[in-house]
């Protein structure tokens, strides 16, 4: 027998410390509102915008009562997700018993038994949301925080890019004046619905946060690519630094929904976006978690853009962002990590790995705690001349707190 098949053999669920044994796994549904009902172009989705978002906290609980957090966030009504109790009877059966220590073997398995029925979204955060519980409950078992078992860290917080949904012009500069008050060096608008008022709201929020500031717009894929060098040409010249998701061939509506229609034409898809990033002079950025890893390698080959997003919430497991990060970085394009509108729970994971990622050096969206009018972790988190400070605790350095998760419990957070 080869040392490779003898490591097959092994059965990790008889192996290690009874303690680190899974014996509860709990899935507890929450609801919580936005501060204001965000909108975003009709190539990102949600025309009749979100007032709010639903989620799903994991806990899972070993024998010596040490338990591990993970959070499925955002969730989205055309995932038709299956009920909290199916979802939980479906982890459980493949959870609990299981020791921790094999935390990615665990996590690999549980993503490959998903139902491929199950909407693509829903399997890719599902499996993060499993892995991302297994390294916090790694972590307090270790009793070290997340960032040492990612390498350890880089920086100690992360610059964050307040992002502004579309909106109203006076709503808009009452934000920034509050988020420039609160001390954001960095700005993200959505745009695409119509451009002439993203050109005055684009002058609105350098008038504000004045014009040393870095600010990119988000198209959401709203242009085809002659469209694209010509409207990232005029927004240049307003003093934007940089354009993301600026094509229809990779919209977020694609991403969420037919990925394969990029996956099956990586290269067609990277040279379009090469094309325009050699027509203009602002930063090209563009989403990697929803397509496959061959899409960031025609990305990286072609030179195609200037910044990998990661959405570390939809990456499928934290070993994946990693992963992405490290293209990026063999590559020279530099990383910043996206958001889907986390919980406490969700932004602590980005952090601590953002933290640990040399490559992340681009202002990042990980705008839930102010987003979002609550959390459901004490205390919550709280930015700091708008960056968010790395917790030293053990594991996620984060727990949801009873008495939140009983305010927002709602049943119809699966459907």
């Amino acid at each position: 027998m080869s040392v490779s098949d003898h490591a097959e053999t092994i059965e990790p669920k008889n192996a290690g410390d009874s303690r680190h044994r899974i014996t509860q796994v709990a899935l507890h549904p929450v609801t919580m509102p936005r501060i204001y009902t965000t909108y975003v172009a009709p190539a990102g989705g949600h025309a009749e915008g979100k007032a709010g978002s639903r989620y799903l906290l994991l806990e899972l609980k070993t024998e010596d009562g040490t338990s591990g957090w993970g959070e499925l966030s955002d969730i989205e009504s055309t995932w038709n997700t299956p009920g909290t109790s199916v979802l939980q009877g479906f982890l459980k059966s493949r959870l609990k018993g299981r020791d921790v220590l094999y935390r990615q073997r665990i996590s690999d398995e549980v993503a490959g038994e998903i139902p491929t029925d199950w909407h693509r979204e829903l399997r890719q955060m599902l499996a993060m949301t499993v892995d991302t519980a297994l390294l916090d409950l790694a972590g307090r078992i270790h009793q070290v925080p997340a960032y040492e078992l990612l390498g350890g860290l880089y920086r100690d917080r992360l610059p964050i890019c307040w992002v502004a949904f579309i909106r109203d012009t006076a709503s808009l500069e009452e934000e920034i004046r509050e988020k420039a008050a609160a001390g954001f060096r960095a700005y993200k608008l959505k745009v695409g619905l119509d451009f002439k008022a993203d050109e005055e709201h684009v002058r609105a929020i350098l008038a504000i946060a004045g014009p040393d500031v870095y600010l990119k717009v988000d198209a959401s894929g709203s242009w085809e690519e002659q469209e694209a060098i010509e409207k990232i040409h005029t927004l240049e010249k307003l003093g934007v630094d940089a354009v993301e998701t600026p094509l229809q061939a990779a919209s977020r509506g694609i991403a969420k929904n037919h990925p394969e229609q990029v996956n099956d034409h990586v290269d067609r898809v990277a040279e379009s976006l090469a094309r325009v990033r050699q027509a203009v002079s602002a930063q090209i950025i563009e989403h990697v978690v929803d397509f496959s890893d061959e899409f960031s390698l025609a990305l990286a080959h072609t030179r195609a853009i200037d910044v990998f997003n990661v959405i570390v919430s939809q990456a499928g497991s934290v070993a994946r962002a990693q992963r992405l990060i490290q293209i990026a970085e063999a590559a020279d394009i530099k990383v910043l990590l996206g958001s889907t509108v986390e919980l406490g729970v969700g932004t602590a994971c980005a952090l601590h790995l953002g933290c640990a990622a040399r490559g992340v050096q681009i202002a990042s969206d990980l705008v839930g705690p102010g987003l979002l009018v609550d959390d459901v972790i004490e205390p919550k988190f709280q930015y700091n001349q708008g960056d968010l400070p790395i917790r030293h605790a053990a594991g996620l350095g984060v727990t949801p707190s009873v008495d939140q998760l009983t305010k927002y419990r709602t049943e119809a957070a699966s459907s």
